[in-house]
């Protein structure tokens, strides 16, 4: 079976067809770009496997792509949600983002492939790993400056 065409999207594009599939009760997947996810998501690395919310409630942990202003699109993880609202950081941040209303959100991540591989987020691995994550967010400044120097140190060496 041969691998469908990559094809690049401007992101209002790319996000209004997402919006599109998630709506007929499609999954959609797209690759991540950006750093606000890494360490657990990597720029041009992983890709993720989106599913609608709706009719299901937005969880602590979960990952969501969502429209937090018009044009604007975010893929983070929520860290509190309460009463229709959520406030999510992103993996690699040291700051949160602020609050959101529940109707920003366009899908929640279910699953995540990375090297070909597919990761349910229900595993009980990625679920472990992802909570350790979110509870060491008081250190995060300190843990990302050593995990981009281990990270720029192993490209060095790949070059070699």
């Amino acid at each position: 079976m041969t691998q469908p065409a990559l094809v690049r999207l401007p992101a209002a594009e790319l996000f209004e067809n997402i919006r599109q599939l998630l709506h007929e009760g499609y999954l959609a997947t797209f690759t991540v770009t950006g750093n606000s996810m890494w360490p657990l998501l990597g720029h041009s690395r992983d890709q993720v496997v989106l599913e609608t919310c709706e009719g299901k409630p937005l969880k602590k942990g979960d990952i969501v792509l969502f429209m937090p202003v018009k044009g604007r699109y975010l893929l983070h993880r929520i860290d509190w949600v309460k009463d229709g609202q959520f406030r999510t950081t992103g993996d690699g941040s040291c700051a949160r983002d602020g609050i959101f209303h529940e109707a920003c959100v366009l899908g929640r991540v279910v699953s995540l492939v990375r090297k070909g591989k597919k990761i349910s987020c229900a595993n009980w691995l990625y679920r472990l790993s992802s909570r350790i994550w979110m509870a060491l967010f008081w250190a995060r400044p300190v843990l990302l400056k050593a995990l981009r120097k281990i990270a720029a140190w192993k490209n060095t060496k790949k070059q070699e």
